[in-house]
C-alpha cells in the first residue's frame, strides 16, 4: 500500500476528508511572534478573523519533527509514501522534506519514500492529492503514481483574483501609491501561478471583467478536454465559490468541479481565491 502526505498548504474538504486516508504535516502560522501550528493550535476561522483586523499572519515551513513522525508511522506500517509538499518557491518546506526523505531511503530500504513538488498548492495541490488516492485505492504501481503527480504538477495552471489590492501591498507585490489609485479606479488584479511563484497576469476595471475573462480564458483553454477536473478554492467566500461553479458548469457541463476552502491563508486574504486544472 502507498499513503500520501500533504501538508497544510493543500486544501481540503470534507468530501477528501471522509473518503481517503491520508497524512497531513502542518506548517506554522506565525502571529504576533508566537508559532501555532496550522489545523492544530489555531483554527482556519482564527486566522481569517485576524485578517480581517489588517493583520497578515506568517508561515514557516513544516518542522523536522513533523515529517519524522509521520514517516515513522509509514515505516511501523509497511507502507510506501509519497510526501506532496508546497511549492518550493514558496516555501522552504518542500527542501526539508527532501532531506529528511533521503535520509529515509539511506537508512530504510524498505518501505519506499518519494517527495513531490506541487509548484503550487492550495487546490491545484488538492487536485494532485485526489487523483493520486484514486490510484493508490485502484493498487497501481508506487512509481507510476510518482510520475503521474510530478506530471500533474507542471500540468496546473491557477488564476486567481483578490478584492482588496492593498493585499498586494502588504505583500510587497505593488507600491501602496499604485494601490490606492487602482482601489480609487475599482481595479481588479488577475493574477497567476507562473513556475510556482506568482505573477500579475492583467488588470480591470471592475470585478465582472475579471470573471468574464476568465471564463472567455478556461473556454478557451479547455477547448481540447472539456471534461477534465476543476478545482475552485476561496478564501471564506463560499457564495462566490458556487457562483464561479455554476458559470463554468454552463460552458463545461461535463467538467467535474470541487470546491475548497483554502488552507493556506496568510498570503491569500479572505475572498476570491482559485485555482484550476488544465491540460494544454
Amino acid at each position: 500500500m502507498t499513503r500520501l502526505i500533504i501538508d497544510s498548504g493543500c486544501d481540503q474538504n470534507k468530501e477528501m476528508a471522509e473518503r481517503y486516508q491520508y497524512e497531513v504535516v502542518p506548517l506554522s502560522i506565525v502571529i504576533e511572534g508566537k508559532d501555532y501550528l496550522d489545523g492544530k493550535e489555531i483554527s482556519l476561522k482564527e486566522v481569517y478573523d485576524v485578517m480581517r483586523k489588517g493583520e497578515i499572519p506568517k508561515t514557516s515551513q513544516i518542522s523536522y519533527r513533523s515529517i519524522r513522525e509521520v514517516l515513522e508511522n509509514c515505516v511501523e506500517d509497511k507502507e510506501d509514501a509519497i510526501y506532496l509538499a508546497l511549492s518550493s518557491k514558496l516555501s522552504g518546506t518542500y527542501q526539508l522534506g527532501k532531506q529528511v526523505i533521503e535520509n529515509y531511503r539511506e537508512i530504510y530500504p524498505k518501505p519506499k519514500f518519494a517527495i513531490v513538488d506541487s509548484k503550487g498548492g492550495a487546490g491545484g495541490g488538492a487536485m494532485i492529492a485526489l487523483q493520486a488516492m484514486e490510484m493508490m485505492k485502484k493498487g497501481l504501481p508506487f512509481e507510476q503514481i510518482v510520475q503521474f503527480m510530478e506530471w500533474s504538477a507542471d500540468h496546473i495552471e491557477y488564476r486567481f483574483t483578490l478584492s482588496n489590492l492593498d493585499w498586494l501591498v502588504k505583500g510587497g507585490r505593488i507600491p501602496a501609491t499604485a494601490a490606492k489609485v487602482g482601489s480609487a479606479l475599482n481595479i481588479r488584479p488577475y493574477l497567476q501561478l507562473n513556475d510556482g511563484e506568482i505573477k500579475i497576469a492583467k488588470l480591470f476595471r471592475g470585478e465582472k471583467r475579471v470573471y468574464k475573462y476568465m471564463m472567455n480564458e478556461i473556454k478557451e483553454k479547455t477547448a481540447s478536454f472539456p471534461d477534465q477536473l476543476i478545482t475552485i478554492s476561496h478564501a471564506d467566500d463560499e457564495e462566490r465559490a458556487k457562483e464561479i461553479a455554476a458559470k463554468i458548469n454552463t460552458i463545461l457541463p461535463n467538467a467535474p468541479i470541487k470546491i475548497f476552502k483554502n488552507q493556506r491563508s496568510p498570503r491569500h486574504p479572505p475572498r476570491n481565491r482559485r485555482s484550476r486544472h488544465l491540460l494544454l
